[in-house]
């Protein structure tokens, strides 16, 4: 009984940090968008909103990871360092905030990855 019961704990651990990946792409959403925006209009409040939005989804995707990792060990996310606002002062600085955004949507694709590797682990142990 006692295993069974840490077998229903850690699936609805795992089906949390599933919910919580579907919540972080609507900060996905929000980022990219903001982003568009601030390359369409060139406003200076556009592009701090852009480096805020991408600093909330980063947060985000960080304690998801740190979640995950108390669950399942023996993988480790890199994290791109944090933008500054003083990233779009340099010639290339809205390719550089692209990529960054980039980076952080494949790090989010790797961790759903992992965690539907685990769903899919626990249903094929229950068959």
């Amino acid at each position: 009984m006692k295993d069974q019961n840490q077998r229903i704990f850690f699936r609805e651990m795992v089906l949390d940090l599933h919910y919580r990946l579907r919540m972080a792409d609507e900060l996905f959403c929000e980022a990219a968008e903001s982003f568009v925006a601030s390359v369409a209009f060139d406003e200076w409040e556009n592009r701090r909103k852009v480096i805020g939005n991408i600093r909330e989804y980063a947060r985000a995707l960080q304690i998801i990871d740190a979640d995950f990792s108390r669950i399942v060990t023996g993988r480790q996310v890199v994290f791109p360092a944090e933008l500054g606002e003083w990233i779009y002062d340099f010639a290339d600085g809205e390719s550089k905030v692209q990529s960054h955004l980039e980076r952080l949507r494949a790090i989010a694709d790797g961790l759903e990855m992992a965690v539907d590797r685990e769903l899919l682990r626990m249903e094929l142990s229950d068959e």
